[in-house]
């Protein structure tokens, strides 16, 4: 018996023994993993660039961009019509089916189809829901809800100290059906709202005058209500716009209001095919006209249209966007072709473009001497070799991207390295149409994300070995030019969570230097700069050190660039959210605010923090603190 005992005895003892040492092994593999997160945070710290707010000049604009379709949501709301991409992200396939139902058969068949309800006509059109089109299925149907959370983000963007909130205006909210419908007046409203806010927490004039706001409100909905251009106004539409507007100005945050941002009436693309018409560009104007008259006494910076060149090539050549036309060997769709309709849908913008600045200028601008522009996306090119076939093809790429919007838009007609190419296949202007594309921009917006190389496929075969290169690179339409992130195994910058992305900064000093040589050094702003995370990691623990080091670098070169006599006049990060990021859905992630996708909540991440210290022209932060993110706004303190 005493045996027995005194084996169990033992035996415990033995196993305290064991678990001692495992708990001593375990604790050092705790300490050692500690070690390392430090040593990764101190090299992180010592990786941060020196920018300080006073790098730059008195008055240039700090701010942070969204468009409508990727935060609003409010997909039912307050008459909103049935836009492109709520159509697109339904769909299965090259063009929409629609199904008409009666009420009661809708809401019968609501679970099996997930129906999206617009009234037309007493009619009642169902779309049914498929995924194929978004990579995690999902939708912009509640997207980050700013359609009600307006006021909370509005705080967030004072909270941050931001100088300029740039946004766009959903143009099938305000008219759900196009000329042929009637103005949504809700919303209106909700963007008179965001702009009112966002001025008057010490605005242009220490202030706006509430009663004349009131008056001129009145004068415009009275002359809408009355019939309007087309059909009567819907006052809740209005109303929504108005509220964001107002909310906006209140704050002391100059809007910056972009007109088209992807985003259209579905019922535009049904009637005449949308940017392939000479229609839409009546459309727009039409459109613009609309945003001009409610919004223009207070919103001084427009632009027009959003990367009129990403557009394009989304749209009408790779068919990631609605309405997803293309031709191999970019894709195999039901209908499209790649080589030509993208260049008719830019000709119809530019001329889109155009128009509206004309009416701008001569109806509006004078209310706040505001300024219309345009935003590109600007991409930086450098050649794969040191031959000059390459370095020609970098040129190249830039013509075929950047210049192919800008040069018609400064100097009335089309790159010459683009009319030398597609000859007969690219549109072209009458005289009266280049006087009215001249000198039609007061500033260019700059949208950069990268560099990436150029090979030349004219004098070598071309072909895509890695994610980040172009299919295409030997067609026309390509300027046959095959760009690329990848050289002998090596990525150009570090690479991103977007395949063609890479942390290469000195190229936005590069692009900027490129726009200012070639278009006389018009007044530019860089109105979007942004990081997405590859994986979510940072994103999850809000600990994003590489995208503050992102902003950093980038803005260190574009200080630089300002100081070589660059006139640029603000910086504006992509996102203030993580939002649906079209194709990707909630999967990329650009936000310097993270949303919780369960409960919309806004939790500010390390690089809000960042923002908030640079405007105080602070030029480091602490990266092995976190917990300093509890000094910015949360949305358990709204």
């Amino acid at each position: 018996m005493e045996k027995h005992a005194s084996a169990v005895a033992e035996r415990g003892r033995r196993q305290r023994q064991r678990g001692t040492e495992n708990m001593r092994m375990a604790w050092i593999f705790v300490y050692h993993c500690l070690i390392m997160l430090l040593s990764a945070a101190i090299s992180s710290a010592e990786e941060q660039v020196d920018i300080k707010r006073s790098d730059f000049p008195h008055g240039f604009h700090f701010g942070a961009s969204t468009s409508a379709y990727q935060i609003e949501g409010g997909v039912h709301e307050d008459g909103k019509g049935l836009s492109n991409w709520d159509a697109f992200c339904r769909i299965q396939g090259d063009k929409p089916e629609f199904l008409v139902f009666s009420v009661a058969q809708c809401f019968l068949d609501l679970i099996l189809c997930s129906c999206l309800f617009v009234a037309v006509e007493f009619d009642f059109w169902c779309v049914m829901r498929f995924s194929g089109n978004i990579a995690d299925g999902t939708s912009g149907d509640i997207a980050n809800d700013h359609y009600h959370r307006y006021m909370e983000d509005i705080e967030i963007i004072h909270s941050l100290g931001l100088t300029a909130y740039r946004f766009s205006i959903s143009w099938s909210r305000v008219l759900p059906r196009g000329r042929l419908g009637g103005v949504n007046q809700a919303g209106i409203n909700f963007y008179n709202s965001i702009i009112d806010n966002l001025l008057l927490r010490g605005g242009r004039l220490g202030g706006v005058n509430q009663a004349g706001i009131n008056f001129y409100n009145t004068i415009i909905d009275n002359l809408l209500l009355r019939g309007g251009r087309y059909g009567g106004v819907n006052q809740a539409a209005v109303s929504f716009y108005n509220s964001i507007i107002d909310n906006l100005l209140l704050r002391g945050i100059e809007p910056f209001v972009t007109i088209f941002h992807n985003e259209y009436p579905q019922e535009l693309e049904d009637r005449f095919g949308g940017w392939l018409s000479p229609l839409m560009q009546e459309e727009f104007v039409h459109f613009a006209e609309t945003c001009f008259s409610n919004f223009a006494d207070r919103v001084k910076y427009w632009m027009t249209i959003n990367e009129p060149n990403l557009t394009s090539e989304m749209s009408y050549e790779r068919a990631t966007y609605p309405p997803a036309r293309c031709s191999p060997p970019f894709g195999h769709c039901a209908s499209g072709n790649s080589d030509v309709e993208p260049l008719i849908a830019v000709h119809n913008m530019l001329l889109a473009h155009a128009k509206a600045a004309k009416l701008y200028r001569e109806r509006f601008k004078s209310k706040v001497n505001g300024v219309i522009g345009l935003t590109v996306l600007a991409f930086m090119y450098t050649p794969l070799t040191e031959n000059e076939a390459d370095k020609e093809a970098a040129n190249r790429a830039l013509a075929f991207n950047v210049a192919w919007v800008l040069d018609p838009l400064a100097f009335g007609d089309y790159p010459p390295e683009m009319k030398r190419i597609h000859g007969s296949e690219l549109p072209t202007f009458s005289l009266e149409e280049r006087e009215l594309l001249s000198d039609s921009l007061d500033f260019i917006g700059i949208n950069h994300y990268g560099t990436l190389y150029a090979k030349d496929c004219i004098h070598s075969s071309c072909s895509c070995n890695d994610s980040s290169c172009t299919q295409g690179g030997d067609r026309p339409i390509r300027g046959f030019v095959a760009t690329t992130g990848v050289r002998n195994g090596v990525t150009i910058g570090e690479p991103t969570g977007m395949s063609r992305f890479f942390v290469v900064p000195r190229g936005l000093e590069d692009i900027v230097r490129y726009i200012k040589d070639r278009y006389h050094n018009k007044p530019m702003m860089v109105t979007e700069n942004g990081y997405s995370s590859p994986g979510n990691e940072d994103d999850i623990y809000e600990h994003d050190v590489k995208r503050i080091h992102y902003h950093q670098s980038y803005l260190a070169h574009l200080a630089q660039a300002v100081r070589n006599g660059a006139d640029v006049r603000g910086y504006f990060i992509w996102s203030l959210l993580d939002n649906f990021e079209w194709s990707n859905g909630y999967t990329a992630k650009f936000g310097i605010y993270r949303v919780d996708r369960q409960t919309l909540n806004r939790i500010p991440k390390l690089s809000a923090v960042w923002y908030r210290d640079f405007l105080r022209n602070s030029s480091l932060i602490d990266v092995h603190l976190s917990s300093t993110v509890s000094g910015v706004h949360r949305d358990a303190e709204w």
